[in-house]
């Protein structure tokens, strides 16, 4: 039982908090070191393998520093060819290219599932033993060793470099202007989508051409410092997403119930350390890390006692402010603007009113500051219509099916390519009800949950549970263009719900919590697997037509549910009774007091 204490949002886990260990002490900080060492080491080891060239992963130009990035790859694999500089649309079918592209994607998943292992392994021994503090500095080092990687594994990034050079060189407007419009620049042959201009909103905008704008004035010309830079920020988000997640879950903790450390501490270590976070904040640079920040300030000022007039209206500014950077964060308003309305206010009546009004004139306000330079006479709009995630799916369960049907049907033209430009009609179908499905969904969630769940508006808790589900949703069937960067959102949010909640639950009578969520964390990293080569060139045996690369929707989706698998969700209760009488017969005091 832990005691109370005088709370500190930030303070250090004393030993008083801490169970007891079976653990003897002087094997206590071997373990630790031991457990964050076989991180270090597989994150070092996934970025040696990533670099391999059949993999086809894009360079990020590091090796313009010299070869250093590289020397790990080239010991461990020196006779295999490693990144080219350039991305290739077109990729040589020779039969020693194949055999050797789908060796190193078995090599690939080898290694994601040595990262998940070890990362599994800290979440089951470490938050109890270490501290908040340790978790930023080692999380720091990790995100270190990502940043260093020299290869991307999606060209977004270039894409942000493209606009911020089109806006800040060309004085063009990057929501407006295609890359092809600036082919004669550098960057132009690192660029995927050529023929979209941004589809991120005024606020990524503006913070690229800051930056872009500050890399020219220190003389930094090269695309390579804007790459470092981002990565940097990247980074830097991580880990205040990290900081926001341990406050924001420290003050939910209410006064006269039992305070957990370890449980805060198992919540941010599970978010700071997630590998498929860490890559997509400092390999990547993904701008929904960011994003995923602004969402947990705007959280903050929503934790309290009481949500006064000036916390509602910093709250949704911050939310406007994430919305001008992707405006698919607007599906939170309706659970925001109720939570706002049922929290208990003094002014009730006509003043009470007036304060949910001025947040809501602070959102609209804010979100049409931003977008007013840009706008050239609704100009922007007209990304929605080239925009894939309007009419193309993939790596979703509405893509595998999709490509199922034609695969069945051989449905002529739609077979060749596993990223077609032209999307069938049964891809179109699929898309349709997908999109409509979630709309549905939607609509009956926010309604059962603002009157009959248990979790409702009234409390901070039921907010962030409403906010993750309806995420979640909207990666699942919501989004049918699906990447894995987009559930970075959902993470955060579970990392709170986490923080707060027991260590192990069963949601909805069904899944397992945490189980699910650290299943679909490995599903979405492995994701990559299916982009790495050789899976999209493979087919299927017995089905002709249906590559490897086209089972990524059905394996992202369907991975998690082995939580719902009685006896896997069962297997730890099934298994100790077994375990306690093999202690008992081998006298083995230390198994049968783990096992206790």
């Amino acid at each position: 039982m832990i005691t109370k204490t005088r709370f500190d949002q930030l303070q250090k886990p004393s030993i008083a908090f801490r169970p007891k260990s079976h653990i003897p002490a002087q094997w206590l900080d071997l373990l630790i070191y031991a457990i964050f060492g076989g991180m270090v080491a597989s994150l070092l080891l996934l970025g040696t393998v990533l670099p391999l060239q059949e993999l086809k992963y894009s360079d990020a130009l590091l090796t313009q520093l010299g070869s250093w990035p590289i020397i790990l790859t080239r010991f461990l694999f020196h006779q295999a060819a490693v990144i080219s500089p350039l991305p290739r649309r077109h990729p040589m079918l020779d039969p020693l290219t194949l055999t050797i592209g789908w060796e190193d994607a078995e090599l690939l998943f080898t290694v994601f599932c040595i990262v998940f292992l070890w990362y599994v392994l800290a979440l089951r021994f470490l938050p109890r033993h270490i501290s908040f503090r340790s978790i930023l500095l080692s999380t720091l080092l990790l995100g270190l060793i990502c940043v260093l990687i020299p290869v991307a594994t999606s060209t977004d990034l270039f894409s942000y470099i493209a606009y911020a050079r089109i806006g800040v060189i060309y004085h063009l407007n990057p929501l407006t202007t295609i890359p092809m419009a600036i082919r004669t620049d550098p960057i132009y042959a690192h660029v995927y989508w050529e023929r979209q201009p941004s589809i991120y909103g005024p606020t990524w905008i503006m913070f690229i051409c800051l930056m872009q704008w500050l890399m020219l004035t220190l003389h930094f010309h090269d695309i390579l410092s804007m790459v470092l830079g981002l990565r940097a920020v990247g980074l830097t988000m991580h880990l205040a997403s990290t900081w926001l997640i341990y406050s924001i879950s420290g003050r939910l903790q209410i006064p006269g119930y039992t305070l957990s450390p370890e449980r805060r501490l198992r919540a941010a270590l599970a978010f700071a350390w997630n590998p498929l976070l860490l890559l997509e904040a400092c390999m990547n640079a993904h701008n929904d890390t960011t994003l995923l920040f602004l969402l947990l300030l705007s959280l903050w000022f929503l934790v309290g006692r009481q949500v006064t007039v000036r916390a509602s209206v910093g709250a949704m500014l911050i939310f406007a402010v994430a919305t001008c950077l992707k405006v698919n964060v607007a599906l939170f308003i309706p659970g925001m603007l109720l939570f706002l309305w049922k929290q208990p206010n003094n002014n009730r009546g006509r003043l009470h009113l007036m304060s949910l009004v001025v947040a809501i004139v602070t959102y609209v306000g804010v979100i049409i500051a931003f977008y007013a330079p840009f706008w050239q006479g609704g100009a922007v709009l007209a990304a929605l219509r080239v925009n894939p995630g309007t009419y193309r799916n993939i790596n979703t369960l509405a893509d595998f099916l999709s490509r199922f049907y034609n695969t069945l049907a051989h449905t002529p033209g739609y077979l060749a390519s596993p990223s077609s430009v032209t999307s069938s009609p049964p891809q179109q179908v699929a898309h349709i009800l997908s999109v409509s499905l979630f709309v549905i969904l939607y609509a009956l969630l926010s309604w059962w949950w603002a009157t009959r769940a248990p979790w409702n508006f009234n409390t901070f808790p039921g907010l962030l549970r409403w906010l993750a589900l309806v995420w979640l949703l909207y990666c699942a069937i919501g989004s049918p263009w699906f990447w894995p960067w987009y559930s970075i959102i959902f993470f955060g949010l579970y990392a709170l719900i986490e923080a707060t909640g027991t260590r192990d639950t069963v949601a909805f009578g069904l899944v397992r919590l945490p189980m699910a969520v650290r299943l679909l964390a490995f599903s979405m990293l492995s994701l990559y697997w299916f982009f790495a080569g050789a899976p999209g060139l493979f087919f299927v045996p017995g089905l002709p037509g249906l590559r490897w690369a086209y089972l990524s929707g059905l394996w992202a989706w369907s991975l998690p549910l082995l939580a719902l698998w009685p006896p896997l969700a069962n297997l730890r209760e099934a298994a100790q009774p077994l375990l306690y009488h093999l202690a008992n017969v081998l006298h083995w005091e230390k198994l049968r007091a783990w096992i206790q």
